[in-house]
């Protein structure tokens, strides 16, 4: 029998139109075999079933479910495509777990803590990882040259501390620059991240469950080509802002760290479903970055990539997730 998928799309953040894109990719490679697909867009109060005619159903919140053709739709899974909140920061797992239904990402905890920047570097490094050194401040609070170069020392990243994308993020390397981007980043959250530049390689990593098995893919190198020098929003999202090169152009010792590194801190911080972990190679250290919880999933996302080079469609890529998912 047929199962129910939603493919829950949108988001509030600055990527909901990429979230939007992955959905429409997502939905034209799942096995209509197997699965039908009602598409949700979220954005804000406003949950609606988008009907392949334009159509707009609202959806039912007390049971998440929707009428379609006269007919009450649940859901045996929810394939969760969105970038940054609710989708990406445990909200909308908190919903779920509420209402009993599977969905594809990692549970409310994981995604809450490895949202939160600040918090999921701390927590790597007392794994052992190494991390840049950073200092977070909130909005409010008094910001002045001073206290925030008495932490850190320039150049550095100020990025949104509880952010799912680059937005707000600015490459800072002189302090007459730096509030700037401060009250730049406070645009976008509630907290800043002031991080310090590590000058380095810039590797990526993707990793998910294979039929209860975790596979971790191969590694990509990114070249920014940007003026930032470092993969924003428009390096990931303009066509030629960016050289993603999987394999990376790393030796076999390294590459092997870079995964074995990616299964470890997968399983530590009990993470589900399709993630992609960042990090930095610099000086003969290894820096973890950042882990994303609901990648890109576009045909040259960076994870589709590395599904691709070991040669695993994006049919069979989303049936595995779907089905890990509903196993679980």
């Amino acid at each position: 029998m047929k199962k129910n998928v939603a493919l829950v799309a949108g988001g509030d953040s600055g990527e909901y139109v990429i979230s939007v894109n992955s959905a429409a990719i997502i939905r034209k490679n799942l096995d209509t075999a197997k699965y039908n697909v009602f598409t949700i867009l979220i954005s804000g109060k406003k949950w609606v079933f988008l009907h392949d005619d334009g159509k707009e159903t609202p959806v039912d919140k007390n049971d998440f479910s929707v009428m379609h053709n006269g007919e009450k739709i649940t859901f045996d899974c929810a394939l969760i495509t969105i970038h940054g909140t609710p989708g990406e920061d445990g909200k909308l797992q908190g919903y779920f777990d509420l209402m009993g239904i599977p969905y594809t990402t990692s549970g409310q905890l994981a995604c809450s803590l490895t949202f939160n920047k600040y918090f999921c570097n701390a927590l790597a490094a007392c794994w052992g990882m190494h991390v840049a050194r950073s200092a977070k401040f909130g909005k409010g609070e008094e910001l002045t040259l001073e206290r925030i170069l008495g932490k850190v020392n320039l150049p550095v990243f100020v990025k949104p501390n509880k952010g799912g994308s680059s937005l707000g993020t600015t490459f800072v390397k002189e302090k007459e620059e730096l509030l700037s981007a401060m009250h730049i980043c406070l645009e976008h959250d509630d907290e800043a991240l002031v991080e310090e530049y590590i000058e380095g390689v810039e590797l990526t990593c993707g990793v998910y469950r294979r039929k209860g098995e975790i596979l971790v893919l191969p590694v990509t190198e990114i070249v920014s080509n940007t003026e930032a020098k470092f993969f924003d929003y428009e390096a990931k999202y303009t066509q030629g802002a960016a050289d993603e090169i999987t394999p990376a152009r790393i030796s076999g010792e390294l590459t092997l760290q870079v995964q074995n590194t990616t299964r470890y801190l997968y399983e530590k911080f009990e993470l589900k479903g399709v993630c992609r972990l960042d990090y930095i190679y610099s000086k003969e250290k290894l820096f973890f970055l950042e882990a994303n919880i609901t990648p890109g999933m576009s045909e040259r996302s960076i994870v589709p990539q590395q599904a691709e080079y070991v040669g695993i469609t994006l049919r069979e890529l989303f049936s595995d997730v779907l089905e890990q998912a509903m196993r679980e």
